[in-house]
């Protein structure tokens, strides 16, 4: 066999030189700043959710003359990865990883609180049950 790279033979070494262009790798740097857009958006999204947390009703809790009015949310999607994580940004997507698990166990909590509670005002008598009639029509 010859000294030629695989390059060079081309595919499977028949001295074809392969015509395929080399597919275009994003610059290290930009994949190291896509990802951390990335990141930045998902600690917000984590911050978001601890704020929650501590303040469950969130812009409804603020006095009415303030004017504040909740804003629906939008349905979130994930985000599409430039690429393998680079070795700069692990040790925050470790992080981040821990961060999302630890506030996404006490939303499970709080949820579970949440359901507990529903359960004991269901089992209060009349409550939730349809209203009877407000009026008697005594002339009728």
């Amino acid at each position: 066999m010859d000294n030629r790279t695989e390059r060079e033979a081309g595919l499977g070494g028949t001295g074809v030189p392969n015509s395929d262009p080399t597919p275009a790798v994003p610059a290290p740097d930009s994949v190291l700043a896509a990802w951390n857009a990335i990141l930045d958006m998902l600690e917000m999204a984590v911050g978001a959710a601890e704020r929650t947390l501590k303040d469950p009703l969130g812009p409804l809790s603020a006095a009415p003359q303030s004017g504040v009015e909740p804003q629906p949310e939008k349905r979130w999607q994930p985000p599409v990865p430039p690429g393998p994580l680079p070795a700069a940004a692990r040790r925050r997507a470790v992080a981040l990883s821990a961060a999302q698990e630890r506030v996404a166990k006490r939303l499970e909590e709080a949820r579970m609180d949440v359901a507990k509670q529903l359960h004991a005002v269901s089992s209060v008598p009349g409550v939730g049950a349809p209203a009877g009639a407000v009026y008697l029509d005594v002339n009728g």
